[in-house]
C-alpha cells in the first residue's frame, strides 16, 4: 500500500476510475480507515457518473456517494468557488495565454474543494494541479498535493 499523507484525503477523479476498474489502488478498498478520512466532491463524483457505462457501475457510485454523506463528507463548492474559480482562470489565462476552460474549470473546482477542506489531493495528475497550487497560494489557500504512482 501507498504511504498516504496523514490528515484528510480527497481523491481526484483518475483514482476512483483506476481503483473501479481494478488497475490500481486497491488498497482504497482494504483499509477502512482510508475512507473514514476521505471527502468526495460532487465534481469527482458528476465526473464518475458520467462515465458510468451500466446501471450496476451506477449503483455502486448511489452507494459511495451515500456512504460519504453518511460520514458527513460529501462536499459541493458553494458558489463563492464557483466564482473564484472563474477569476482564476482568468488570471491564468492572462498568464498562459488560451485555455481549455470545461477541462481546467472541473479541475480547479476540485482544487479548490480540496484546498477549503485542508484535505490532501490525491492525484495521477500533479503536474496540471501544480498550476493550480501556485495560483492558489496567491489568494492565500493551500493546495496539498500528493501523486501516489510516484511513491509506488
Amino acid at each position: 500500500m501507498t504511504a498516504l499523507p496523514a490528515g484528510p484525503l480527497l481523491f481526484d477523479t483518475g483514482i476512483y476510475i483506476r481503483f473501479s476498474r481494478g488497475e490500481n489502488y486497491l488498497w482504497l478498498g482494504e483499509d477502512a480507515r482510508i475512507f473514514q478520512r476521505t471527502i468526495l466532491t460532487a465534481v469527482v463524483a458528476a465526473e464518475l457518473y458520467a462515465g458510468t457505462h451500466d446501471h450496476r457501475e451506477k449503483r455502486a457510485l448511489d452507494e459511495l456517494c451515500k456512504a460519504h454523506r453518511a460520514l458527513g463528507h460529501f462536499s459541493s463548492p458553494p458558489a463563492a468557488a464557483w466564482i473564484d474559480a472563474g477569476i482564476l482562470l482568468r488570471r491564468a489565462r492572462s498568464a498562459h495565454g488560451q485555455m481549455d476552460f470545461v477541462r481546467h474549470f472541473r479541475d480547479l473546482l476540485i482544487a479548490l474543494e480540496a484546498a477549503q477542506a485542508g484535505a490532501t489531493l490525491v492525484t495521477e495528475n500533479a503536474r496540471n494541479f501544480t498550476r493550480w497550487k501556485s495560483f492558489l497560494s496567491s489568494t492565500r489557500k493551500t493546495l496539498k498535493l500528493f501523486e501516489p504512482s510516484k511513491t509506488v
